[in-house]
């Protein structure tokens, strides 16, 4: 085959349910990619920390100080590779995409064909050819071409004055948001995938279009709990929520105290 990729791949192992990393740190001169089947992990790079799990992708670029804690056992291909050496501009900018827009953890919008491209992986490494080695050179670089065509794509909305496209889904947010609303529907309508809505969503306000939801029906419920009688189910009901159960886990995980205890501490009773 006379492909000419973008990535050259110099060692390539998978691991099944890990229990746990060999090494929790590293510092390496070529890139590093660890493309996630199974489990979880959580990872800092070059300061930017996160967690991974499965149809996710981290990638360090080389130089950059990468440490890893396993949280669940951890299945996994691990790739190492060097970039084409004569265009250090794109490794540059590679690298800032990663950074900026990605704290170097890429999810695959297209989950089936990454998935697939990992069924191909285990069927070459199980033969050990040579022309083997070079598919597998193939689907290491549809791996990276996954991230790299979609970083692309998002690199076109750096400002909100041009993604006109978020400042829809979030009008569509704000108008829906005390009702059943999903933000699966929101993509849907919107025509692209939901992945690609969170990640540009959060690109342009700073936050997630799921977090972006749940701080307008905390606000309202915290002057509801306030400024009215209610009993928690209602304010759950008028704040999007089926129940009071449901609606009581979230308002505490986002306010650090109960409904209860909230309207407690702020009724003007008590003032």
């Amino acid at each position: 085959m006379g492909a000419v990729y973008p990535i050259s791949v110099s060692y390539q192992a998978y691991w099944k349910e890990k229990p746990h990393f060999i090494k929790n740190s590293a510092n390496e001169p070529r890139w590093l990619m660890f493309a996630v089947e199974e489990g979880r992990f959580s990872y800092e790079i070059d300061g930017h920390a996160g967690e991974a799990e499965g149809g996710d992708i981290v990638v360090c670029p080389p130089n950059l100080p990468f440490r890893r804690e396993m949280i669940s056992p951890l299945s996994f291909h691990y790739f190492i590779f060097s970039y084409d050496k004569n265009d250090t501009e794109a490794e540059r900018r590679t690298i800032d995409l990663l950074r900026r827009l990605y704290a170097f953890k890429y999810t695959a919008s297209e989950q089936e064909r990454l998935y697939n491209t990992y069924r191909q992986l285990h069927r070459l490494m199980r033969l050990q050819d040579e022309q083997s080695k070079t598919w597998l050179q193939h689907f290491a670089n549809d791996i990276w071409l996954l991230f790299r065509i979609e970083a692309e794509s998002l690199a076109q909305y750096d400002n909100l004055a041009e993604d006109k496209l978020m400042k829809e889904a979030r009008a569509m947010i704000d108008h829906h948001a005390f009702r059943d609303i999903r933000l699966q529907d929101v993509a849907a309508f919107l025509h692209i995938h939901p992945v690609q809505l969170s990640r540009r969503f959060q690109h342009v306000f700073g936050m997630s279009p799921s977090r972006y939801l749940v701080s307008l029906r905390m606000e309202k419920a915290k002057n509801l709990l306030v400024q009215s009688e209610y009993t928690i189910d209602h304010i759950a009901r008028l704040c999007g929520y089926e129940n009071g159960f449901y609606f009581s886990r979230v308002f505490t995980a986002y306010s650090k105290m109960n409904p209860s205890q909230y309207r407690k501490k702020h009724s003007l009773a008590s003032l």
